[in-house]
């Protein structure tokens, strides 16, 4: 595993802080936070002041600006977030990824029982977090251009995705390509082995809007099961869906959040 290398001189260790959050274990908590909306000079240096060493120079190295600017901000977003369950300042998180790239909690070790699993796009940035289950999160662009993605059809979805998506008057299928896009994404990440399972060794299946069944190959040693998805639109623009490998009844609640500056509960539609 790859851990982030600590510079002592500009981090401290853990320090006592009054929690804000509180994380029953069948709970779920979104946050999204829209990175064009935040620009304050002062709030951004704070973020910056957060970062590892490592991960300044990650964001570094990214070419055009609003990219590093979105790097930013989901690591603000993330030591945020964490910071309001646990005892920890904000710059005393440290993280490592596992073999597939799926990044962790490494310190504090009392944090351990958090999940959570990160998402973003051109213009929005998604993090889930729960207790002791594994979970996986996917926002996308719905209004971005898809004719590539329709065109490799095999190289994302199952035969009887492909079937059902093109069996759909044209106008729905874009949507439901995000729909299948994004739980796939969502099993993925929260299995954290992302693309080494083949994508179509599992399916999901619609009735009309309504998600209506998932299905595993018995390559990929899992129980379909054990998975309980949600799928939602964001601002109109955006499609989402979280998959939690859990059979738990879950409580799903979720904020808008710019980083240290304010948390404010958002009203979603789940389909």
């Amino acid at each position: 595993m790859r851990k982030e290398t600590v510079n002592p001189a500009r981090h401290t260790a853990v320090t006592q802080k009054k929690t804000e959050m509180e994380l029953p274990g069948e709970e779920i908590h979104l946050y999204f936070s829209f990175p064009e909306q935040i620009s304050d000079p002062a709030l951004l240096q704070r973020y910056q002041s957060l970062l590892t060493d490592d991960e300044l120079t990650q964001m570094s190295r990214f070419y055009f600006a609003r990219h590093r600017h979105q790097f930013l901000i989901t690591r603000a977003l993330i030591r945020s977030c964490l910071s309001s369950y646990f005892e920890v300042e904000p710059a005393a998180w440290r993280f490592e990824k596992n073999g597939y790239g799926k990044p962790e909690i490494s310190f504090p070790e009392q944090a351990w029982p958090l999940r959570f699993n990160l998402s973003h796009c051109e213009g929005l940035i998604m993090c889930g977090i729960t207790r002791d289950y594994d979970i996986g999160v996917d926002a996308e662009d719905s209004h971005r251009a898809t004719r590539a993605a329709f065109e490799s059809l095999t190289s994302y979805f199952s035969a009887n995705e492909i079937k059902a998506l093109n069996q759909l008057p044209s106008e729905q299928q874009k949507q439901r390509f995000f729909d299948y896009w994004t739980l796939k994404e969502s099993y993925i990440k929260a299995r954290g082995m992302g693309l080494a399972i083949p994508l179509d060794k599992f399916s999901f299946q619609f009735e009309a809007d309504r998600l209506s069944g998932f299905e595993l190959h018995p390559d990929l040693q899992d129980n379909a099961k054990d998975w309980q998805f949600w799928r939602m639109p964001i601002a109109e623009r955006y499609r989402a869906a979280v998959a939690v490998n859990s059979c738990s009844d879950f409580t799903v609640s979720t904020f808008s959040l710019v980083p240290f500056q304010e948390r404010e509960s958002l009203s979603m539609t789940f389909l």
